[in-house]
């Protein structure tokens, strides 16, 4: 029998639209965790919800961890999490705004994002002039070439030399990088905080009619066309289900994220909140983790643990395991450490282990 083959959709069309106020109960930060922001590599994307409090007044809310793309039509892509806040600040509710669905093309990686080659004039290119846009109020591209004619070092570009450059590139602290016509491009992380000379230009050149124009765009040409390692456009993937969402968090089985593979280093120095969220439980009872071992948060709020000095990452907190008893003193019915018990309605009562077939390489 011949399959039919599905036609995998632009992530343009899960665009989701929706006017939302919350009844003058603080600021919209207050209702709604907004998380991310590029001065950490990432775009606006949402976080817990007060269901009880937001009221959607046309289209349909949001859903945990969507990327927020635009607030009463102003493009807040490439904003530090604190000009996105300023962003939503400035308009009275019910505000607009315009998300969606973490896909393989756009999530929450502004990094992945920037390092695709799309076609010119597609809508993801046009977006990608938009981040360029947006990232350069707070921060300034540099290069490795001479300046020009007219150019001023410090406000057009940093000039800077291939070793600065390749420090900047291996530290992490390049949202994109590349090459173009023989010299080196990159746009460096904004600070999460503005410097305090610098003026703010939130309200002066995000609702300027005339932003957007030919002096924004000038220094974005080289960058834009700059040849990159990482260019392939993955597929998109079809949508699967969500589960619902309880106190505006994503339901979800007591341990089946386990079966799922642990985030990758790579993931965790560019995708992931590394804030403790207060909206999961904590053990305080436990010692500190060990000074190689470190604490980070995926999309849906799992936590799993990194270890620097063997460059893995695993679900396990490695502190539990000092206090692990062996197999065999094992009260019964209770379980050796890493072991969970697993009912399913087709194979029965089985037992699966986290404990090495779990653990990723994080350098790949």
């Amino acid at each position: 029998m011949s399959r039919t083959l599905k036609k995998k959709k632009h992530w343009s069309n899960k665009v989701v639209e929706c006017a939302v106020s919350w009844g003058n109960l603080g600021d919209f930060g207050s209702v709604v965790e907004v998380l991310g922001g590029a001065e950490v590599g990432q775009f606006p994307y949402l976080g817990q919800m007060k269901l009880d409090v937001l009221v959607c007044h046309v289209g349909k809310l949001p859903y945990y961890g969507d990327v927020l793309l635009e607030v009463n039509g102003t493009p807040v892509s490439g904003l530090t999490n604190r000009d996105t806040l300023a962003v939503i600040r400035h308009f009275r509710e019910p505000i607009r705004l315009k998300t969606v669905k973490p896909g393989k093309v756009l999530n929450t990686d502004l990094r992945h994002y920037l390092s695709l080659q799309f076609q010119k004039g597609s809508l993801d290119h046009k977006l990608q002039q938009i981040i360029r846009d947006n990232l350069y109020l707070r921060t300034i591209p540099c290069t490795t070439r001479l300046p020009r004619e007219g150019e001023v070092p410090g406000v057009d570009y940093n000039f800077i030399s291939v070793g600065d450059f390749r420090i900047l590139e291996e530290s992490g602290l390049l949202l994109e990088s590349g090459t173009y016509d023989g010299n080196y491009y990159g746009t460096p992380k904004p600070p999460a905080e503005p410097n305090l000379v610098q003026p703010d230009l939130v309200d002066q050149v995000l609702f300027d009619e005339d932003y957007g124009g030919e002096v924004p765009r000038k220094r974005t040409t080289s960058v834009s066309k700059m040849d990159r390692k990482d260019s392939a456009v993955p597929e998109e993937e079809d949508d699967d289900e969500r589960p619902p969402l309880v106190n505006g968090l994503p339901e979800h089985k007591e341990g089946a994220d386990w079966r799922k593979p642990v985030p990758s280093y790579t993931q965790s120095s560019s995708t992931m909140d590394f804030r403790t969220w207060s909206s999961l439980p904590r053990d305080d009872s436990l010692e500190p983790l060990p000074l190689n071992w470190e604490m980070a948060y995926t999309e849906t709020g799992m936590v799993y643990f990194i270890d620097h000095n063997t460059k893995t990452t695993t679900w396990l907190d490695p502190r539990l395991a000092k206090k692990a008893k062996p197999p065999e003193k094992c009260e019964d019915g209770e379980l050796p450490y890493g072991w969970e018990e697993i009912d399913d309605p087709q194979y029965g009562t089985y037992y699966e282990t986290a404990i090495s077939p779990l653990i990723t390489d994080y350098t790949t």
